[in-house]
């Protein structure tokens, strides 16, 4: 058995970061199998419902939900027949279409275009007629779409809908080609994306795109099977067994990260609870860290209700995570459909576009990616000129030297039961726990009740 890294909490402010190297079997191989989710307004995509009395197409509250990078928000569809119209940035080859939504009887059909023509024009390509929503989701259709095309009508015909959390479709360019960077000039969020963003869950910090990587899990599979906690799409997953002193499953950002929330998709029916531990360091790959005697910084409960958990919490400055599952008897695994960390990142003036080759391939050596592109990875250390004894200032945990922390306070702990949140209840964009400043040119709406 590998022998665990220890963690400890973080002695002192001005200690360095070290990261870990990239997967060793070759980041190429690991990473180009899983192909980039479009439908993200992070890559500049946009949703708009369809008026049936305007006949024109409008902005909608559930491109907030739906586009967004959190498994955990969520927006119904409007009851019976609507169409809802996917606009890509740019032409793109179509390859896949799924949902990630709560069970709903209905049906999806879905069109691909060239212009944004109304319902019924003959200007659309029907791709898939009538396809019973419960077969969608988490699941991607059955044969392939494989087209070209800028903008794709998703009609949907449900009687009585229930939360959508994700519009999911895969084009040809795999999710390691691209990746986060400064927009050349601010952007007028409103005029780019619509009225509705979710601004502080747009960036998936743990995502492929954004360089992450799972660098360990305790069941079996490759590393390059892992990577599937990670990749935008809730057809699949990595397993992490029930562990007790050690950590199941460790999740490595590019750089270091002031996260403020955490979000995790696994499947339905789950008990039990999952630890999340935040790591001022990332350790070696392949090799578990030692949990021993340490406090969560957050721990998710799932009773059996909903497959989602999310928790929000002050900002913490992590490189990397670890997980511990514990279920609730037996021994059974725990099915890691997603993982989302989210931090200080705003749609404002950051995208994800495409990557230098120099970074094509997936985290860096360094986990700071090539500067040249303008990555946001700053590679800086933890050092902020606050004291993590005086208990104001967050504290991560990480690896390092044995030390005694008596008299320095616990990270955060925040418990988050199931079912994840719903941006209806919260307004736009939602308040996630820590406030931010509103995106410019984008004021709030008021918020449409469920």
């Amino acid at each position: 058995m590998k022998q665990p890294a220890l963690v400890t909490i973080l002695a002192t402010a001005c200690s360095t970061v070290a990261f870990a190297a990239p997967p060793d079997s070759g980041s190429r191989s690991i990473y180009q199998g899983y192909p980039k989710n479009i439908a993200r307004q992070h890559y500049s995509s946009t949703l708009m419902v369809f008026d049936a009395n305007a006949q024109s197409y409008s902005s909608t509250e559930a491109a907030a939900a739906w586009l967004d990078d959190d498994v955990a928000t969520g927006w119904p569809a409007l009851a019976g027949k609507q169409h809802y119209l996917l606009q890509f940035a740019e032409p793109q080859m179509i390859t896949n279409f799924e949902l990630s939504t709560k069970t709903a009887n209905g049906t999806v059909s879905l069109y691909t275009g060239d212009r944004d023509a109304v319902p019924g024009d003959k200007a659309w390509s029907l791709i898939a007629k009538d396809v019973p929503v419960e077969s969608l989701n988490n699941q991607k259709l059955p044969r392939p779409i494989n087209k070209y095309a800028k903008y794709l009508l998703v009609e949907t015909n449900i009687a009585e809908p229930a939360p959508i959390y994700s519009f999911n479709v895969f084009g040809e360019r795999s999710a390691s080609s691209t990746a986060i960077v400064v927009r050349t000039q601010p952007a007028d969020v409103k005029a780019l994306l619509g009225d509705f963003v979710n601004n502080q869950t747009a960036f998936n910090v743990a995502g492929i795109y954004a360089k992450g990587a799972v660098t360990f899990s305790n069941a079996s599979g490759s590393e390059n099977s892992w990577q599937r906690a990670i990749d935008d799409d809730s057809s699949t997953f990595a397993s992490m067994k029930p562990s007790k002193s050690e950590s199941g499953l460790i999740v490595r950002f590019d750089g270091t990260r002031p996260v403020t929330r955490l979000s995790v998709l696994t499947n339905s029916k789950v008990r039990g609870k999952v630890d999340i531990f935040l790591l001022s360091e990332a350790p070696p790959n392949t090799i578990p860290v030692s949990l021993d005697g340490l406090t969560p910084s957050v721990t998710l409960a799932f009773d059996g209700t909903s497959a989602r958990g999310s928790a929000d919490f002050a900002e913490t400055k992590a490189a990397a995570m670890a997980f511990r599952w514990s279920p609730d008897g037996g021994d059974a695994a725990f099915a890691v459909r997603e993982v989302n960390a989210f931090a200080d990142l705003a749609l404002i003036d950051t995208e994800v576009a495409s990557a230098p080759i120099a970074i094509a391939q997936g985290p860096t050596e360094s986990g700071q990616g090539d500067t040249r592109d303008r990555s946001l990875s700053d590679g800086k250390s933890l050092a902020d000129g606050k004291s993590f004894a005086d208990g104001k200032a967050p504290i991560a945990l990480g690896p390092g030297r044995p030390i005694d922390y008596k008299g320095l306070s616990d990270p955060p702990t925040v418990a988050a039961g199931p079912g994840g949140y719903l941006p209806g209840n919260l307004g736009f964009p939602p308040f996630l726990g820590v406030p931010r400043p509103t995106i410019p040119n984008n004021p709030p709406p008021t918020p449409v009740s469920n």
